[in-house]
């Protein structure tokens, strides 16, 4: 969010383009769910409870979204014997991965998995897509009352 000099206050936007979502999908050659689309479209990368790190888009435009951004940890970064079928989303403080399953060759379901990486076995994440949206909704409506605490003090 950005404060001019009359205190009006205009829209933060920490959430990347389609156009870049759409570069980062044909890269890794799926299709993301609409869902997914929506969380970057509102906050491009985040800390969720629980230790994970949201992946972001890759944004040249800004330099905290360009290293360990989606394309790169599912392919330079990737676990050998992480099976093809999986594409990570997020990363845990332990090595394991949240990730998603391909329905076909392209297409991913919106159902969210954790991958250990010791077993190379996946389960059900009992949290969801919706979850983490909620989450990175969240944290904008946080800074946004920060900034707008921090206008009304100057």
């Amino acid at each position: 969010m950005k404060t001019n000099k009359t205190s009006e206050v205009t829209s933060l936007n920490l959430g990347v383009t389609d156009e870049k979502i759409k570069v980062a999908a044909e890269e890794l050659g799926v299709e993301f769910p609409e869902q997914l689309n929506e969380i970057w479209k509102v906050s491009n990368g985040l800390e969720l409870p629980g230790g994970w790190r949201f992946y972001p888009v890759f944004d040249k435009s800004n330099p905290r979204k360009t290293s360990n951004h989606i394309v790169y940890e599912n392919t330079k970064a990737r676990w050998d014997y992480m099976h093809d079928e999986l594409i990570s989303i997020a990363s845990g403080d332990t090595g394991n991965q949240l990730v998603l399953k391909k329905s076909n060759s392209t297409l991913l379901f919106p159902d969210v998995y954790i991958w250990n990486h010791e077993t190379n076995k996946i389960k059900k994440w009992s949290k969801s897509l919706d979850y983490i949206k909620e989450k990175a909704q969240k944290r904008i409506d946080n800074i946004e009352s920060q900034i707008q605490k921090a206008a009304k003090r100057n």
